[in-house]
């Protein structure tokens, strides 16, 4: 089921050029309620995936023939980030960044030798230290502390500063990222002979943006690569993903060392964008939820001391902390995670009756999930006791974390279903509970004043970005 498509173009003008999840979740509504909507744009068959269990038996059940990535001829192909995890085909050197991963943070043992949470907690309380001396500027602080702890597992670099040169080429390059990293968001991505146009053409002003975009995806991959390579041959001991990698190879060839930057890299730039999103969710939610705040503040105190700052080791001490916890991810996928990264079927398939020809886009549309009243009875409203463990220990409502972090062999290892395979929780869930649990063991998170009066923020969600238009204040409780 879909909208009806014309001849040659299909339904090229139909696909929503703004807020997509918006018009996918439309088109469930409009095109029956199976939960798969099919389109086809200029001859690409693209399905809309609007229901959670189809997100599942397709993506996960079927991740064999449904992990693949499509051409975005933008992104990956005139800028490169197809050589790294994101956007890498099934078919290239994804197998290996699979098995460097796995070797590097796929066990308990792994996580435990390489002590994940010492720095989390050193990057925390250096999170806590710049937001206590300069609070108006927290969103700034959490960008670095999310930032820091990415290129110190990427690269054993410690940054010293929040404009630190080499966090800025991340920061840089990912930006570029999330502009193109959609379907069709070039011109050249819907008709890929456009490539060959120079770019003096009228209208060809993205060659210039493309060139722009690969220099800054270069010195991503490239500069902290070799602070690492020369530690390394300087005897130096870099505990890191990169450092390891050289440790256990005397020689790599050219294509080895590729392989290696690579990975880095997409540890590098994949590991903040999502924990940036949550942190400042739960901010925004902390100034809107007094009682809820007040209500875990009390429970911290109770449990580990007035002022005591928590360890990984105290998860599962804080029921009602975790159940809010839980609860900001829910939030954080209702506003900020729109649409996971495109999948595409390597094989015809058919599913539920339903024919899905080899080649096709799957796009999974979290926003749909997180707003489906068969998932989350209330998800308007903000109710950590939805999420509180029961007798079962098991949640009472679907885990945020099911959806949040991907699906399939493209999934990041930290879905509730897969925390018990890496030391309990993977560096990235922990690293936001982290941050957000030592926040409220030590700030009060409120809205600014005018007159004597709080003034609650009004956010203003874009695609993909969420930015705030009135201030927040974090003062100290200590």
């Amino acid at each position: 089921p879909g909208p009806k498509a014309l001849p040659i173009i299909g339904n090229a003008l139909d696909m929503p050029t703004s807020h997509p999840w918006i018009t996918f979740s439309e088109w469930k509504k409009k095109y029956g309620s199976c939960g798969l909507v099919y389109v086809n744009a200029l001859g690409q068959p693209i399905v809309i995936l609007n229901d959670a269990k189809y997100a599942f038996d397709i993506l996960d059940k079927k991740s064999r023939i449904s992990s693949e990535r499509p051409i975005l001829m933008m992104a990956g192909h005139l800028v490169g980030w197809d050589k790294l995890p994101a956007l890498c085909p099934s078919s290239h050197s994804w197998p290996e960044f699979r098995r460097l991963l796995a070797q590097f943070m796929g066990s308990r043992s792994k996580v435990e030798e390489f002590e994940f949470g010492d720095i989390i907690e050193v990057e925390t309380q250096a999170f806590l230290k710049s937001t206590l001396e300069r609070p108006t500027e927290w969103l700034e602080h959490t960008k670095r502390f999310t930032s820091a702890i990415v290129i110190k597992v990427a690269y054993g670099y410690t940054p010293h500063e929040d404009n630190d040169p080499l966090l800025m080429l991340a920061n840089e390059a990912m930006e570029g990222f999330s502009k193109m990293a959609t379907i069709n968001a070039f011109a050249v991505d819907s008709l890929p002979l456009l490539r060959f146009v120079p770019s003096w053409f009228p209208g060809a002003g993205w060659k210039t943006k493309a060139k722009i975009y690969r220099r800054s995806l270069q010195r991503m991959t490239d500069h902290p690569y070799e602070w690492t390579k020369q530690q390394v041959r300087a005897g130096s001991d870099v505990r890191s993903f990169v450092g390891d990698q050289l440790a256990h190879t005397a020689q790599p060839t050219l294509e080895e060392e590729n392989i290696i930057k690579w990975a880095a890299g997409g540890i590098y730039s994949g590991g903040a964008d999502t924990s940036v999103a949550a942190i400042e969710c739960f901010i925004l939610a902390m100034t809107l939820q007094i009682v809820e705040q007040t209500k875990a503040q009390d429970e911290l105190d109770a449990v580990l001391g007035p002022g005591v700052l928590p360890t990984l080791a105290d998860r599962g001490r804080l029921p009602y902390f975790d159940a809010l916890f839980i609860s900001l991810l829910e939030t954080t996928g209702e506003h900020n995670i729109d649409t996971g990264l495109p999948h595409v079927t390597s094989e015809d398939t058919i599913h539920d009756g339903y024919f899905i020809p080899k080649g096709s886009i799957l796009i999974p549309n979290n926003w749909a999930f997180f707003h489906d009243p068969k998932i989350y009875s209330d998800p308007e409203t903000f109710s950590p006791d939805r999420f509180i463990l029961s007798s079962s220990l098991e949640t009472k409502e679907q885990d945020a974390r099911d959806f949040l972090f991907g699906f399939g062999r493209r999934c990041v290892p930290t879905r509730a279903s897969h925390l018990s395979r890496v030391s309990g929780v993977h560096f990235a869930d922990a690293s936001i509970w982290m941050v957000c649990a030592s926040l409220l063991a030590t700030f009060t998170v409120r809205p600014v004043e005018v007159n004597g009066v709080p003034v609650p923020p009004l956010p203003r969600f874009l695609d993909g970005a969420i930015r705030y238009i009135s201030t927040l204040l974090l003062n100290c409780r200590c």
